[in-house]
């Protein structure tokens, strides 16, 4: 099992590898802006969170910058699943920086990045801890991502294959491989889910 300092160590090891910042979402003024915004949305019936959860409550990741609610960026040990969620999405941004935007102003793209982001979870609580979370847990998408229910139904369905996928030891996306990687050369013993070789 690793002990807070080693997740600490992985945690700054993913920022490097994927070349990602943190910022706390209170002192960005982007993050206020947003929150400012999403306030409005919600009167209309947005589908998003309300300003004050959006900062305090929700992760953000704009191009390679990874906004955290300010009690979460002072120990990204702790957040090493949900850190790895948003540092996938830093590698969609560089992976295609335009089609990233394309895709995700579009609720069928949204969904489908979200549900990658989140296999990158779903495999780093597997290799770490040997188990996943509820379903109920990663039907992330049905509230605070606007998405219509045939869209969250989406990012649900790819989440349920690539539970099973993970749950048979397919590691597949780069943080869920540059995880396992660094488990090997430093922990290999507190490697918890049997992976392929």
């Amino acid at each position: 099992m690793l002990t807070p300092e080693n997740l600490r160590d992985l945690a700054a090891h993913l920022l490097r590898r994927f070349k990602a910042f943190v910022r706390p979402k209170g002192v960005a003024v982007e993050m206020e802006a947003i929150a400012r915004a999403f306030d409005l949305g919600a009167l209309f019936g947005a589908g998003v969170p309300s300003g004050v959860d959006f900062l305090t409550r929700w992760w953000t990741t704009l191009a390679m910058v990874i906004y955290a609610p300010a009690d979460r960026a002072a120990d990204l040990g702790g957040s090493v699943p949900v850190l790895s969620h948003e540092v996938m999405h830093v590698v969609q941004f560089y992976r295609d920086p335009f089609g990233f935007l394309r895709r995700y102003l579009t609720s069928r793209g949204r969904a489908e990045l979200e549900a990658e982001a989140e296999r990158a979870r779903l495999e780093v609580c597997w290799i770490l801890w040997g188990g996943l979370p509820s379903l109920s847990d990663i039907d992330t998408t049905r509230h605070g991502y606007a998405l219509d229910d045939s869209h969250a139904d989406l990012t649900r369905d790819l989440l349920e294959q690539a539970a099973t996928a993970v749950q048979s030891g397919l590691i597949s996306t780069d943080v869920g491989l540059e995880v396992l990687a660094w488990m090997r050369q430093h922990h290999p013993a507190a490697i918890m889910g049997r992976v392929q070789p």
